[in-house]
């Protein structure tokens, strides 16, 4: 297996055509890596804006690229197509799946398509780095994985397309297993893989919807263990449902929360425990 991690940079611009905003991708980055773990190639290229005329502060400050830096790019059907060939026959990654947003919706724009017919199989290195951490945070950013891997990227400029793919590399590299991998590969040339990309997660607000499942709207004392009794009614706050909860045993008192989360295989619960100290704090997130 043969893989390319590619990282995108974008500036932010608001597109009067789409009558919304767009990240319109400035920079293309990537490296290729062999089964062994060596990168054997790497692709940049600047692209020039056609949305955006002028790169906006924040981006150019975060990446350093000017107005004028972009302005000697290539236009973006040029690029995703020397990029297609250097992905030709290999696993495309990249560190969540923002970047692949982000491509899918540059290349609607341009090119017409919502789809990438030159990927024919993805990870979400992202996903994969925390699964093998064993971390639970799905907002787990590429540097806080490093450092988690003890990887000192000190010398390595940051927010730069080809330095990120770089990074993304070594992080991959610490956590490399074939096995884990095959397991993570997505077959992306097909609708229910551009479906599943697109589906929005949303909350159950409604505790009579049929799909809440209230057999699993119950806790065990996180202090000694025993089964706890529900002191009060549910109440709906904020995408999530909060009751009182007490331990006969221990006469521990706490908020349980408990939130249902639409995704696209079907409905997850997640309980969470709340002490009375951040009871006020997470009522109010």
């Amino acid at each position: 297996m043969n893989f390319v991690i590619l990282d995108l940079e974008w500036n932010g611009t608001y597109s009067k055509k789409l009558g919304s905003y767009i990240n319109e991708i400035i920079e293309f980055g990537a490296v290729k890596v062999d089964e062994q773990m060596n990168i054997t190639d790497k692709f940049s290229m600047l692209i020039r804006p056609e949305i955006g005329k002028r790169i906006c502060s924040s981006v150019r400050t975060l990446t350093n690229l000017t107005t004028e830096d972009v302005n000697k790019g290539y236009p973006f059907p040029y690029a995703i197509n020397k990029f297609r060939k250097f992905t030709k026959d290999c696993i495309l990654m990249t560190w969540s799946t923002s970047d692949l947003y982000a491509l899918i919706s540059n290349s609607k724009y341009h090119l017409k398509t919502d789809r990438l017919p030159f990927v024919k199989e993805y990870v979400d290195l992202q996903t994969y780095c925390q699964d093998m951490l064993g971390v639970s945070d799905k907002s787990l950013g590429l540097s806080a994985a490093a450092e988690l891997l003890n990887i000192d990227i000190s010398d390595i400029p940051q927010h730069r397309a080809v330095s990120d793919s770089i990074i993304t590399a070594m992080c991959f590299k610490e956590l490399y297993s074939k096995p884990a991998v095959i397991s993570h590969i997505q077959q992306a040339d097909c609708d229910e893989f551009y479906n599943r990309l697109n589906f929005h997660q949303t909350f159950i607000s409604n505790l009579d919807n049929p799909a809440v499942d209230k057999s699993l709207m119950f806790f065990n004392c996180c202090k000694c263990g025993a089964r706890t009794e529900q002191k009060s009614d549910w109440e709906a706050k904020n995408k999530a449902f909060f009751a009182k909860f007490s331990c006969p045993v221990c006469d521990n008192a706490f908020t349980g929360k408990v939130q249902f989360r639409v995704k696209y295989d079907g409905v997850v619960p997640v309980k969470k425990v709340i002490m009375p100290q951040q009871q006020v704090s997470e009522t109010k997130e």
